[in-house]
């Protein structure tokens, strides 16, 4: 299957049968993020289907947005199909069958997101909601950027193994994150040809860059015990245990969880700064006892020698 990815990020045309009351429109949502986006607004009333990966109780239609077709949707009635990806050429599809659509491709820094809740919301005519969500995002984010200093640390973060090391450039948002937060993404430089900003790395190269972090946004492990993968056991994050997991739909994701992917990077990496400065402070604890036990045994030494003399 060839990907196709169209940004049409803000236009698009409505045809005769899209109701005039934008509160009214029926939406296809083809993207987690955006059913995401839809339900954080409130206007879940608009959805008449949804991608399969969403979790909600709410009696939607699940739809297979890898293999779904235009005609499939058809029967929905949908005055309008948001989609990310042009998964299985729906695209043309939808064109042929005069279906309005929308394309919002994965965000590429945190502007692109709050760009996104905003223009969703003006399209369920919740503005003001997503005004107030980008604003109070915005507002922590930036604050989390501002308290929280990580010095000079580095990061692999992974986003596929089994199929091939994949990992985040800065083209990426969590790229972008990184960089936000001035964490070294050892990857940050590292081509990428699709430039999609999800280039492939090598595990050459992450032996040679001996990140001190490493974060895996996936589950597609085999194994997640990162030591048995060869030449990585001595990495300084195996050794010292900076290997963390992240929740793949929070890690892939571009909405308004963006805040809670920051805060537990921000959390993650704080607390395993914490483990450091108490390991250096242990450290530095066993190297003052051993010399006051030194300077005490030479002590008693010099001691019992002066009494043998």
């Amino acid at each position: 299957m060839k990907l196709k990815i169209f940004i049409l990020a803000a236009i698009f045309s409505m045809c005769t049968n899209t109701s005039d009351n934008a509160s009214d429109i029926k939406i296809v949502s083809l993207s987690t993020t955006h059913t995401e986006i839809i339900d954080s607004l409130g206007a879940a009333e608009n959805l008449v289907g949804i991608d399969s990966f969403y979790q909600t109780d709410l009696p939607i239609k699940r739809i297979d947005a890898y293999t779904v077709s235009a005609e499939d949707l058809k029967p929905l009635d949908p005055d309008l199909v948001v989609i990310a990806f042009d998964f299985n050429n729906i695209i043309e599809g939808l064109e042929k069958n005069n279906i309005n659509y929308i394309v919002l491709p994965p965000a590429k820094n945190l502007e692109e997101v709050y760009f996104q809740i905003q223009k969703v919301g003006e399209l369920v005519q919740k503005e003001q909601t997503a005004s107030f969500i980008v604003d109070e995002m915005k507002t922590k984010i930036n604050s989390l950027i501002k308290n929280n200093n990580f010095g000079k640390v580095s990061v692999f973060h992974e986003i596929g193994y089994s199929y091939g090391l994949y990992t985040v450039n800065q083209n990426a948002l969590i790229g972008d994150i990184y960089n936000t937060l001035g964490v070294t993404n050892i990857a940050n430089l590292e081509v990428d040809i699709y430039g999609s900003g999800y280039p492939q790395y090598t595990d050459k190269k992450v032996i040679e860059a001996n990140p001190d972090f490493i974060i895996v946004g996936h589950s597609d492990y085999l194994n997640k015990d990162l030591s048995t993968r060869p030449g990585w056991n001595d990495l300084k994050a195996v050794s010292a245990g900076n290997v963390y997991f992240l929740d793949e739909n929070l890690a892939n994701n571009w909405g308004t969880t963006t805040l809670q992917l920051v805060e537990n990077l921000v959390l993650t990496l704080g607390e395993s700064n914490k483990k450091t400065e108490m390991q250096t402070v242990y450290l530095l604890i066993s190297i003052l006892v051993f010399i006051f036990i030194f300077n005490f045994g030479l002590k008693r030494v010099n001691r019992k020698t002066k009494e043998k003399i």
